[in-house]
């Protein structure tokens, strides 16, 4: 039997306090969201998503976390690119 999305969210909220205190002790989460890319198996050719959030978090508050999570990833590339470039 699997676990209810209450259940999965409690879990969820736990491991990610958990893994920021072991990255930045004493930090407090204050919103997460988790995108999930799947496929399914009757749908071979199609893509989708399931998209989780801490209890409470408002859209527009999500929204911001993803923007900024890929604004993150971009400047990460950059910095990366520079790098590889000033080696060559």
């Amino acid at each position: 039997m699997g676990m209810s999305q209450k259940d999965a969210g409690v879990v969820l909220d736990d491991a990610i306090g958990e893994l920021v205190q072991e990255g930045d002790p004493g930090a407090i989460v204050t919103g997460w969201v988790l995108s999930i890319s799947v496929k399914h198996p009757t749908m071979p050719g199609g893509d989708g998503y399931i998209s989780l959030h801490s209890e409470g978090l408002p859209y527009h508050s999500q929204i911001g976390l993803l923007h900024a999570a890929l604004e993150d990833k971009n400047n990460q590339i950059l910095v990366n690119t520079l790098l590889e470039a000033g080696r060559g």
